[in-house]
């Protein structure tokens, strides 16, 4: 079976539902088939990774992602790739992200804030052990 057939393959099991966001990597909602559970699959355009020669650092956040295992960090799920594009399965965060938050609410209870700094600070810790940076972890106003 050639990895194109298996790509058709896979993403028969997803229905797409909705479009999370585009940039230049379009990010949707699918439900898969089988068992009703919704994701997020982001893919990728094969020629656009190649023309910004950030072919790679895809490909790297794929095997990261999939070698990551944490109970506050994205979890992936599935990954393929067809002649066009690259495809990333992940959990659906609908609740959106910290700054959609602060952005949203007027102020957090003590308690709220206090679990999101375990929460955060759980998974800092963990990617620490596993020896990744992430990059995107900075101070914002």
């Amino acid at each position: 079976m050639t990895f194109l057939s298996n790509a058709r393959r896979v993403a028969a099991n997803f229905d797409f539902e909705q479009h999370i966001r585009t940039v230049c990597i379009m990010v949707c909602i699918v439900q898969k088939r089988d068992n009703g559970n919704l994701f997020a699959m982001k893919y990728v355009s094969r020629s656009a990774c190649i023309g910004r020669g950030a072919l790679g650092g895809v490909l790297k956040e794929v095997e990261l992602l999939a070698s990551l295992e944490h109970p506050f960090l994205v979890n992936l799920w599935f990954s393929f790739q067809d002649e066009e594009d690259l495809f990333m399965v992940c959990d659906l965060l609908a609740g959106g992200d910290l700054r959609y938050h602060l952005n949203h609410q007027v102020e957090f209870s003590e308690a709220s804030v206090a679990l999101l700094v375990c929460e955060i600070g759980s998974a800092l810790d963990y990617l620490q052990k596993q020896r990744v940076v992430h990059r995107l972890v900075v101070k914002f106003d």
